[in-house]
């Protein structure tokens, strides 16, 4: 090699580290005017080419590159990302990549993404470096995003390997977290902290964990000394913008989540959670737009059809999103594709539905079609555009004054309604009868905070001459012993009635009661959307009080609220105090 090659060659290796791509790329093309073979300049050209988005060129360099130099792991690894990004058959290349270098981090990414080389690419690993706790954390880093569980397990492998390193520790307790595990995660994100006791993302990955426990006053703490830290940490505003949502500081969390967005602004998560905070805090302008960065909406395709924004005269096909809750929200926008259909404005209206809810939104309007969700084909039929449900929140509930001309999307069947009645008067001899859903039915790491036990409820299951009727649609039998053998209390089941399944059952059940009482689940959406009357309670507004005292989707709920610092039993008080001044107010 010539003076001049290995001094240009020095050249472009210092401008490629200083992300000066366009130089380095013409000092190594300079290079290979004098040394049209030289492999190394070859490989670095073809993965600056790849850096700065001119794949097709940089496939050219980095083919020859392996010709010339073919145990050059790196390059390798850079093909098989290239021929990825062409849509090309990448596998072998990135196993070959692998076999090179173990621990290639974008060649197992290949991989992964490619299912079928995962496990292969795994024994690989387990075969070539069984022993190396930088294999085992390049393997979990490959697989957090689409396998955490799994992610776990690698990571874990190289902590056992390496248990003094910090950034392993840092890497599990994001997968821990993930697979709602919090109190380990903060565990981990301690002790990485023991010898990184003032490293940005350390501290931003224990607020994360600490949100998530509802630890708010150290998530605060911590994410406060991140941001000082390294002000460009996305996660040191991300979660500083939780913490504050959390506190239903919503206008401090925009703050802090617009900051997130300079510092990562296209990620899907932060523009997500910007969202969120504009709107909890009334911003209906600013949220809807970057609302369609949600996770739901990334994740359906939807038809080769046109989406639809509005325009008259259409057929409309309106997929469904999310979970049965987030269904129950997007039936109050129901109503207003039925007054479009009615006045001529659209030519027709199909409602892909959960199929528990569609006998109800049929009762109600009659003149849309209806169709159960996640058909194998969503574009068969005769429509001309489509939208998912929760684009119809932008589009219809542009702001508040929007909300007015709502009315309900779900009507229960009258005879059902009847038969409870019939029910209700046999049992409660003339007492008020309450339903209850005191949480969800997942109960998994961070979901346990947004609930109360039923032990936390003693202060409103203890009202006089109340009779309560179990709404919980999981299997609560463990939790009604508990409580009839501890406090003497019952709270009834209601007979022969599928709390799950039989959603007409349930929404008729509702109706004949004289009131709902329900935390944050599905529960308290269908009592909403029904419209009758209920107090619902929670850790705090959140985005879909769209800045209001009172949710506008569902006006009929009076909200009671758990800040960080209140136990669950007191926030019950406040809920039974709740329930005795609406029963009050209806008589």
């Amino acid at each position: 090699m010539t003076v001049a090659v290995t001094t240009a060659l020095s050249a472009g290796l210092h401008a490629h580290r200083l992300g000066d791509l366009n130089k380095a790329i013409a000092v190594y093309g300079a290079v290979l005017d004098l040394a049209p073979d030289h492999p190394t300049a070859r490989h670095l050209r073809g993965f600056a080419l790849l850096q700065s988005g001119r794949i097709a060129d940089a496939r050219l360099d980095l083919q020859a590159a392996v010709r010339a130099a073919p145990t050059n792991g790196n390059a390798w690894m850079h093909l098989s990302v290239c021929l990825d990004r062409l849509g090309q058959s990448a596998t072998q290349t990135a196993r070959r990549a692998v076999l090179l270098q173990p621990g290639g981090q974008e060649a197992l990414d290949v991989l992964v993404r490619h299912r079928s080389g995962e496990d292969r690419a795994l024994r690989w690993l387990l075969a070539l470096a069984p022993g190396d706790a930088t294999v085992w954390r390049r393997a979990g880093l490959a697989r957090a995003r689409r396998t955490p569980a799994f992610a776990a397990t690698d990571f874990r492998r190289a902590l056992c390997l390496a248990p003094a390193d910090p950034w392993i520790g840092l890497d599990l307790a994001e997968v821990e977290r993930r697979i709602l595990r919090p109190e380990t995660a903060l565990m981990l994100a301690d002790r990485a902290l023991v010898v990184l006791p003032a490293d940005p993302r350390a501290l931003a990955d224990r607020a994360a964990s600490a949100i998530e426990l509802d630890a708010v006053s150290p998530a605060l703490a911590d994410t406060h000394r991140a941001a000082l830290l390294d002000p460009a940490h996305t996660a040191a505003w991300g979660n500083r913008a939780e913490t504050l949502y959390r506190l239903a500081r919503y206008e401090a969390a925009v703050t802090c989540g617009s900051r997130a967005r300079v510092t990562a602004p296209t990620d899907p998560e932060v523009l997500a959670n910007l969202a969120a905070y504009r709107l909890a805090a009334g911003d209906l302008a600013g949220g809807w737009p970057i609302f369609r960065n949600r996770p739901a909406r990334r994740g359906i395709p939807g038809p080769d059809l046109p989406r639809w924004s509005g325009e008259a005269g259409v057929r409309l096909l309106v997929l469904t999103e999310q979970g049965l809750g987030d269904e129950l929200l997007f039936s109050t926008l129901w109503s207003d594709l039925d007054r479009q259909l009615a006045q001529g404005r659209l030519a027709a209206v199909t409602v892909e539905a959960d199929e528990r809810l569609i006998p109800l939104g049929a009762r109600a309007l009659p003149r849309l079609a209806w169709r159960r969700r996640l058909r194998p084909n969503p574009a068969d039929g005769p429509f001309t555009h489509w939208c998912l449900a929760g684009d119809l929140m932008e589009l219809l509930r542009p702001d508040i004054a929007s909300f007015a001309a709502a009315r309900p999307g779900l009507a229960p069947d009258p005879n059902r309604v009847a038969e409870w009645h019939g029910w209700l008067d046999r049992e409660t001899r003339g007492r008020p009868a309450i339903g209850l859903c005191w949480r969800s039915g997942s109960r998994a790491g961070h979901r346990r905070r947004h609930y109360p036990t039923l032990g936390d409820c003693a202060a409103l299951l203890s009202l006089t001459n109340r009779f309560f009727v179990v709404l919980q649609y999981d299997d609560c039998r463990s939790d009604l012993e508990g409580l009839a053998l501890g406090t003497g209390t019952e709270i009834v089941l209601p007979p022969d009635l599928d709390r799950h399944d039989d959603q007409e059952g349930v929404a008729a059940l509702m109706a004949a009661l004289d009131l709902v009482v329900s935390a944050d689940t599905a529960v308290l959406a269908l009592a909403g959307a029904l419209g009758v009357p209920t107090v619902g309670f929670s850790l705090h507004p959140g985005w879909v009080a769209l800045g209001q005292g009172r949710q506008p989707w569902f006006p009929r709920i009076e909200r009671v609220f758990r800040p960080p610092d209140m136990p669950w039993p007191e926030a019950m008080r406040e809920a039974a105090r709740t329930v005795e001044r609406v029963l009050s107010d209806r008589t």
